[in-house]
């Protein structure tokens, strides 16, 4: 559980949401597409150093949308915040 305000997204708001995320690691979803770029990032065919040679741990479904009161009284609804399943993508 955290504060609405420690999600960083710019509400300012004492209320509490669960946030689930996902993490781990991801070698046995290595597709060629993988196993070629990180072949040509090692022979510097591709110089974007933020370039990701494998697969990561991604929300593939998302909890149901969170709302909430902010400290000023007005009410959001933020969507797609909390991971409810996850798997290599």
């Amino acid at each position: 559980e955290v504060s609405v305000s420690e999600l960083g997204l710019g509400y300012e708001s004492d209320e509490t949401v669960l946030f689930r995320y996902c993490s781990g690691t991801c070698e046995a979803a290595v597709r060629s597409y993988d196993l070629s770029l990180k072949n040509m990032r090692s022979r510097r065919r591709i110089k974007k150093e933020k370039v990701r040679a494998r697969p990561c741990c991604r929300p593939l479904a998302y909890d149901d949308d969170v709302s909430f009161l902010d400290a000023y009284n007005r009410y959001y609804t933020v969507n797609e915040l909390s991971a409810k399943e996850c798997g290599c993508v």
